[in-house]
C-alpha cells in the first residue's frame, strides 16, 4: 500500500481546521453494518471477487450513495465512530481519498475507557464537548449505526441500520430530517 501523507490528501489536515470551524452539521458514522454490509460481502463472494483491499472490507456502493445523499444535501461533515478509527486519523483520511468516499471526513471520535454501557455514546459526547459550538442550537448531528451503545439523550439522533443491507434510502431520509 502506498502511503499518502495527510497534507497531500484532498481532505487533509489543512482542510480539517478550516472546515471544522465552520461545520454546523455532523454525521457520526459507523462502518460495519452501515456502509460495510453483509449483502455486499455475499454479492462479492458469489461473484468470486475480492472482498477487501489494503484498507479493509469493500464498502457497499448502494450504502455509500445513500451516505453521499446525506452529506451533499445537508453539507455535513463526517466523524468516524467505527472501530476502524483505531487505524488512526491519517489512515482514515487516506481511505476516504483512495476510495473516493463522499463528503469530508472531518475527524474520528476520541477513545474513552470501555464501560458496561454507552461507550460509543460517551465518545460522541466527548467529541461534541471538545469540538462543537458552545451552544447546541448552533449545530445538528445524526448518529448512523447498527448498534445501540448510546446515551438515552442521543437516541432521538440515532438512525439504526440493518447490518444486512446497511444505510438505505429510507435511513437517508431520516438522517436528513435530523440534520436539516
Amino acid at each position: 500500500m502506498d502511503s499518502l501523507k495527510v497534507e497531500n490528501c484532498p481532505i487533509g489536515a489543512f482542510i480539517h481546521g478550516l472546515f471544522h470551524a465552520e461545520m454546523e452539521r455532523y454525521v457520526f458514522l459507523d462502518f460495519d453494518g452501515v456502509i460495510n454490509t453483509r449483502r455486499h460481502k455475499l454479492a462479492l463472494f458469489n461473484k468470486g471477487m475480492p472482498l477487501r483491499d489494503d484498507y479493509g472490507p469493500f464498502f457497499d456502493p448502494k450504502a455509500v450513495e445513500n451516505l453521499r445523499d446525506i452529506v451533499t444535501t445537508c453539507n455535513a461533515g463526517i466523524i468516524i465512530t467505527s472501530t476502524w478509527k483505531y487505524k488512526g486519523i491519517e489512515a482514515m483520511h487516506e481511505l476516504w481519498a483512495v476510495r473516493k468516499m463522499p463528503g469530508i471526513m472531518v475527524d474520528v471520535t476520541p477513545t474513552v475507557p470501555a464501560a458496561f454501557m454507552y461507550t460509543r455514546g460517551r465518545e460522541i459526547n466527548k467529541w461534541l464537548a471538545a469540538n462543537a459550538p458552545d451552544n447546541p442550537m448552533e449545530y445538528r448531528y445524526v448518529i448512523i449505526d447498527d448498534g445501540f451503545d448510546f446515551m438515552p439523550e442521543q437516541v432521538p439522533y440515532l438512525v439504526t441500520t440493518d447490518p444486512v443491507v446497511g444505510l438505505t434510502p429510507e435511513d437517508a431520509v431520516k438522517a436528513k430530517a435530523l440534520l436539516l
